[in-house]
């Protein structure tokens, strides 16, 4: 299940597949052998940065 979204400015709500999303920087931790990055959301509607959230991908990374 995905997060529900809501812009402050203009009410436009929904999940994050409905806003512009836009990855800011990826990050490779051979340690941890994953990926993470900052990813930017912007409402589709009027352009007001909703938030920036930190993901970490698991799994096998191919070298």
């Amino acid at each position: 299940m995905q997060p529900t979204y809501v812009c402050s400015v203009c009410q436009w709500s929904g999940e994050e597949n409905s806003f512009i999303t836009k990855i800011l920087s990826i990050m490779y931790r051979s340690k941890s052998d994953n990926i993470q990055a900052f990813k930017q959301i912007k409402c589709p509607k009027c352009n007001n940065l909703i938030t920036i959230i930190f993901e970490t991908f698991d799994g096998p990374v191919t070298k």
